[in-house]
């Protein structure tokens, strides 16, 4: 069984989060979990797996 791997991390609206070698989901979680405790992303994000891209979307439910 082959783990999937991920080039690119993309928001929502197109702007680029991560470009570069591939990582997994997991590896892409901590990014995003690391990139909220910064501040630099909104507590609500998550992934969406999108064909051979990962997107960062915003839960917007209150």
């Amino acid at each position: 069984m082959t783990t999937a791997t991920y080039h690119v991390i993309r928001y929502t609206d197109g702007r680029l989060f991560y470009e570069g070698e591939p990582i997994t989901l997991a590896e892409a979680q901590v990014m995003i979990n690391e990139a909220i405790a910064r501040g630099t992303l909104e507590v609500n994000s998550f992934l969406h797996i999108d064909e051979d891209l990962l997107v960062i979307e915003l839960d917007a439910a209150p």
